[in-house]
């Protein structure tokens, strides 16, 4: 028995030893889903590239994992693959990104041999692009919008300038932030070469830059380029040509033309036989084509050119392609028309509105708070009055050559003043008050603002009496 003791020793031993010994963690294993990318020249890739990893652990679990681009500098992330933008140094075409990631596993041990990834990277040109759907049309008077944009693969981020020039002009660098950039021609310029002031969004005064090129009464292009951090530019994209005029010098009457050219030329006899000097928006022929994308600033930049506006303007309602809007010009103009009165603007509106059309724009900006209400309908016959209720014996009563139905009385606004009345004729339990015009007044008791919810062509019985009307108000009131 007593040779038998140091074996049953050496098994005791043993056996204590796997009983009180504890396995150490082993560290997790990490890969790269891709495990290499062997393309050169223009086959590398651009700056946007997405990866995936995945990590094991042989005694526990994978917690997160830790990602770095020099094996310095690592951070934290519990995802298991992301679309990253690799920086280009600016100057260089091309490089290399040596991609680093390592599990962690569920005791905090890291993949002390992190998996590892060349990415071949090549820059790629930038784009910029001008929106013809939203800039002026054939022509452009004064003033002219254009929405711009600007793109690159690698990421927009890495676009680093963008510039713009008309014609031959020289390149100006603008804003990455504003796509949307109105420029306003020197109206000291009544032909050839010109520069313009440059506008941001719809803010109300210009930068401190200009740009120069533009052409007045010929044809213009707008360019634009952009540039990303490697100096790499874009192609040049050129706008749609327009023909550029401007303000006629001296000219302190803007009429504004919301119907069809017969029409107009019934307003321009009457403008006319007052001698009045006036430039003129034609925002009424062919269904209101040549009216502008942006109201805002592109109305509001050349109207606030004049000190008087002329109006005439229809019920009839006009699509905008950008916004999806179908509404009265009146409506389109009214936050234009308010800045325009608040800079010491004055302003005659002859119109017809729609009873069914949301007045919100309108009331404020003019002389209305709203329209009167009721069942049934109202016309003015062709022998009745639109007659002056103002204490100036100087404004005649006015009468139509023949019955107008569909007529809209109005509800004057707090701070406005009566202005004409109407005999109307009520049908199917009318009822209402029948003021179809009002009017602003300054310190001085002179007329600033006067709008008629009629439209004063249609009252022509005695044409002098019209005559003298908008003659009274655009040269002796304003």
């Amino acid at each position: 028995m007593q040779k038998y003791l140091p074996f049953l020793l050496a098994l005791v031993w043993i056996t204590s030893c796997r009983k009180g010994d504890l396995k150490s963690n082993q560290a997790p294993n990490t890969q790269i889903s891709v495990t290499e990318i062997n393309l050169t020249g223009d086959e590398r890739l651009n700056s946007e590239v997405s990866l995936s990893w995945f990590g094991t652990d042989l005694d526990g679990f994978v917690q997160g994992f830790e990602i770095s681009l020099d094996q310095q500098n690592w951070n934290y992330t519990t995802s298991t693959d992301s679309t990253f933008i690799f920086a280009i140094e600016p100057g260089q075409d091309t490089t290399d990104i040596d991609f680093y990631v390592r599990a962690i596993d569920n005791e905090g041990q890291t993949d002390q041999t992190p998996a590892f990834l060349r990415i071949p990277l090549k820059n790629t040109p930038p784009a910029a692009n001008i929106d013809d759907t939203r800039g002026p049309k054939d022509t452009a008077f004064c003033a002219a919008t254009f929405y711009w944009s600007a793109s690159d693969p690698d990421g927009n981020e890495t676009i680093e300038q963008v510039f713009i020039k008309f014609n031959e002009g020289s390149w100006v660098e603008i804003s990455q932030t504003q796509n949307l950039i109105s420029f306003l021609v020197d109206t000291g310029v009544s032909n050839g070469s010109a520069t313009a002031e440059i506008y941001y969004g719809t803010r109300l005064s210009p930068e401190s830059f200009t740009i120069d090129g533009l052409m007045v009464n010929g044809n213009n292009n707008l360019f634009v380029k952009s540039v990303d951090i490697a100096g790499v530019e874009s192609p040049v994209d050129t706008s749609s040509s327009f023909y550029l005029t401007n303000k006629t010098p001296g000219v302190n009457t803007l009429w504004i033309n919301g119907h069809v050219n017969t029409i107009a030329q019934e307003y321009r006899s009457l403008l006319d036989a007052n001698n009045i000097n006036y430039d003129f928006l034609d925002y009424g022929s062919n269904m209101g084509a040549n009216q502008p994308v942006y109201w805002d600033p592109t109305f509001r930049l050349i109207l606030n050119l004049y000190s008087k506006a002329f109006i005439n303007a229809p019920s009839s309602l006009f699509p905008n392609t950008v916004t999806g809007q179908n509404a009265s010009l009146l409506n389109y103009i009214g936050s234009s028309i308010q800045i325009f009165h608040d800079n010491g603007g004055k302003s005659l509106t002859t119109c017809s509105l729609d009873p069914t059309e949301d007045l919100t724009n309108m009331s404020g900006p003019f002389p209305l708070e709203g329209i009167v209400e009721s069942n049934g309908f109202v016309r003015i016959s062709r022998d009745s009055l639109v007659f002056s209720v103002s204490t100036n014996p100087l404004f005649p009563d006015i009468q139509p050559s023949f019955t107008l139905p569909g007529i809209v009385p109005i509800i004057k606004a707090a701070d406005s003043e009566d202005f004409y009345r109407a005999q109307l004729s009520p049908f199917n339990g009318w009822e209402g008050d029948n003021l179809v015009a009002s009017v602003r007044k300054n310190s001085n008791n002179k007329i600033t603002q006067a709008f008629f919810s009629v439209e004063l062509h249609d009252y022509d019985a005695n044409i002098s009496d019209l005559e003298s009307l908008i003659g009274e108000i655009l040269n002796n009131e304003f």
